[in-house]
């Protein structure tokens, strides 16, 4: 039974790392992304969100446009 506690904290051990390991490089990357040294996939961010805001931008207008003419009825 001992073998057991042994092997959990083991597992246990190994999850905290990964944890923090994956932790400090999310950090790591979000603060060189937005200090703007363009780290791997940062390209890929600023698309998605141009896609975002261009959508946004649509709905916006969209509503903008037939609003009226749903409220009017």
């Amino acid at each position: 039974m001992d073998h057991v506690g042994t092997i959990l904290f083991a597992v246990v051990a190994v999850l905290v790392c990964g944890v923090g390991v994956t932790s400090i490089a999310v950090l790591s990357w979000t603060y060189r992304y937005f200090r703007g040294y363009h780290p791997v996939g940062s390209d890929r961010v600023d698309y998605a969100r141009s896609r975002i805001a261009d959508t946004a931008s649509h709905v916006k207008d969209y509503a903008r446009e037939y609003g009226g003419w749903l409220s009017s009825e």
